[in-house]
């Protein structure tokens, strides 16, 4: 199967009918996502399967980490504030599970918060998976805050 490639919600955008399984990420979908792009909190990426239904999404938020709860290089040489972008909620369709768009969601996500990080600084994409995608976001590289349950991937 393939997947358009993601591009931020549009109000007419059908999200109906989806679910990844998991309670937390599907409630926040249909109950703030649209709000949250309104108040200016997250921006909302969406990929569509060639039937055009919602397959996945994800969002992306400016995010920062107090300097004195971590340690470690995300800490090192940062402001009292660290500046991140925050990966804030990813979910695929349980129709869509293990087709690989769960991996072209993280990747693009790491692509547009990289080029932001170089227009406005920050030193990571951070993420507070669930337990279950810990061990998916460690398989591409990302690395526990020291001292804190998030985990970050470098700029």
């Amino acid at each position: 199967m393939s997947f358009s490639v993601p591009r931020r919600l549009a109000d007419s955008d059908c999200m109906e009918g989806f679910t990844c399984g998991i309670p937390a990420i599907d409630g926040w979908l249909s109950k703030h996502a649209r709000s949250s792009f309104k108040r200016g909190t997250a921006v909302v990426y969406v990929s569509f399967d060639e039937l055009g239904r919602l397959a996945g999404f994800y969002t992306l938020s400016a995010h920062s980490i107090d300097r004195g709860s971590i340690s470690g290089w995300l800490a090192r040489n940062s402001p009292e504030q660290v500046p991140t972008i925050l990966l804030g909620m990813l979910g695929v369709s349980v129709d869509h599970k293990r087709e690989g768009l769960g991996k072209q969601l993280l990747l693009d996500a790491y692509h547009r918060a990289r080029l932001s990080a170089e227009t406005i600084g920050a030193r990571a994409l951070a993420v507070d998976p669930l337990d279950e995608a810990r061990g998916f976001y460690q398989g591409f590289g990302f690395e526990q805050v020291a001292g804190s349950d998030k985990l970050f991937a470098r700029f």
